[in-house]
């Protein structure tokens, strides 16, 4: 099972893209900066291989890639506002 972690500090109204080899589940959560150590789960895709994230505000954010392909490719980009 193949796991990718990022985060990328986003502004409100960006768009993250995500484009994986093999269908994925992909998961948007917003960084809580350390306050209660727990990361809030904005939006999140299942059986995709490709992801257009909206980013609701700005901040620092995580990008997880959860998939069960051993040799997964993949992109992450995000679009200005």
């Amino acid at each position: 099972m193949a796991v990718v972690k990022t985060t990328l500090k986003l502004f409100g109204g960006d768009t993250v893209i995500v484009r994986c080899s093999d269908n994925c589940h992909i998961h948007l959560s917003a960084n809580d900066c350390g306050r209660t150590g727990i990361d809030a789960e904005i939006m999140s895709v299942q059986n995709r291989n490709t992801a257009y994230l909206a980013v609701p505000f700005s901040g620092i954010w995580n990008v997880l890639i959860d998939s069960h392909s051993q040799s997964l490719e993949h992109a992450i980009s995000y679009v200005p506002a």
